[in-house]
């Protein structure tokens, strides 16, 4: 697909809210910090426990550092994650929606950081730091405005977002009667999916590592949160799809998570094409605008089956009009069998 000038428009104006207005507040924020860096103690307060006290401390140098590489890697990271499939001329409401995060999250992490090390200026001691309940409320508050400006700032352009209405229906294949048939394929995340995750979580590993070396004791949270991801990421990378006499199985190359449907609960199967930025937010499992739910790892073509219930289940696959004809066959065998 080819983008159209609403698009452009479009990506043009999330560059603003998504990734310039990120970087300047960050900008601003390091700039606060490096001015009054001689003003603090060597040592300033990081983190405070939930009594009000500070608990973790690091140089303060590594503050402003921080505040640099989470600004700028928000922004970043959402850019990626938007931009680059919307090359292929996709628009919609989650596009809008993350240019908005992106810049409430970074707002959020610049008030919170230059507040908290702004306060300890003229202090000896660290410990002596305030309470950070002030700081962090009005970041949440500036991040709630920041991020409702940037949602009406930017325009409400849909292209092939979230209809899932062009569904291909298909010809059951011919068997033979008590004719055994199996179709199995592995589908995988698409490169620059896996590239944005991969340096996500190493981002966080290097965050980690960077917490645990300044003795903050925040290291393990990121640690815990590093090592969930990764699990995750194993878990969503690539996919088994078997369509045979037990229904539609789609299962990670794990073992987990596991998706079955029995061919009784089949109502359909058809082919369909998706765009999963536009219609899904992204890759992986997902729950579509349109209320459909998957396994989306790629754009391209996939296997959509509706259930006897009303819910729809999507795994992009190729040869999925292969899939989806063995599939209306075993349902019809199934139905007879019943009758």
């Amino acid at each position: 697909m080819t983008a159209t000038p609403d698009v452009h428009a479009a990506r043009r104006r999330y560059l603003v809210v998504g990734v310039v207005a990120p970087v300047v507040i960050t900008a601003i924020a390091v700039v606060l910090m490096l001015v009054w860096l001689p003003e603090v103690p060597a040592t300033v307060a990081t983190h405070w426990s939930g009594d009000g006290g500070p608990d973790g401390f690091a140089p303060a140098w590594t503050v402003p550092l921080f505040t640099a590489v989470l600004g700028g890697g928000l922004a970043a990271l959402f850019a990626a994650i938007v931009l680059v499939p919307s090359r292929e001329g996709e628009w919609g409401p989650t596009q809008r929606l993350l240019g908005a995060v992106a810049l409430g999250a970074t707002t959020l992490v610049a008030v919170t950081l230059t507040w908290s090390f702004g306060m300890q200026r003229g202090l000896e001691d660290a410990h002596d730091a305030p309470g950070v309940l002030l700081p962090l409320a009005v970041g949440v508050g500036a991040a709630l405005l920041t991020g409702i400006a940037g949602w009406f700032a930017q325009p409400n352009v849909v292209t092939s977002g979230g209809s899932g209405a062009t569904v291909q229906a298909v010809d059951a294949l011919a068997l033979a009667p008590g004719e055994r048939a199996v179709w199995v394929r592995t589908t995988t995340m698409s490169g620059p999916a896996m590239l944005g995750i991969t340096a996500g979580i190493i981002a966080l590993a290097v965050g980690t590592i960077a917490l645990g070396v300044t003795g903050s004791p925040a290291w393990w949270t990121m640690l815990a949160t590093t090592l969930v991801l990764l699990v995750l990421a194993c878990a969503t990378f690539v996919f088994r799809v078997r369509v045979d006499r037990a229904g539609l199985t789609v299962r990670s190359s794990i073992g987990v998570p596991r998706f079955r449907i029995p061919l009784g609960d089949i109502a359909e199967a058809g082919v369909t094409t998706v765009q999963p930025s536009a219609e899904f937010g992204g890759w992986g499992l997902r729950i579509g605008l349109d209320g459909r739910f998957g396994v989306v790892l790629h754009s391209g073509e996939a296997l959509q089956v509706a259930r006897r219930d009303g819910r729809v289940f999507v795994v992009t696959v190729d040869d999925a009009a292969t899939a989806a004809a063995l599939l209306e066959a075993l349902t019809e065998r199934e139905v007879r069998l019943r009758a």
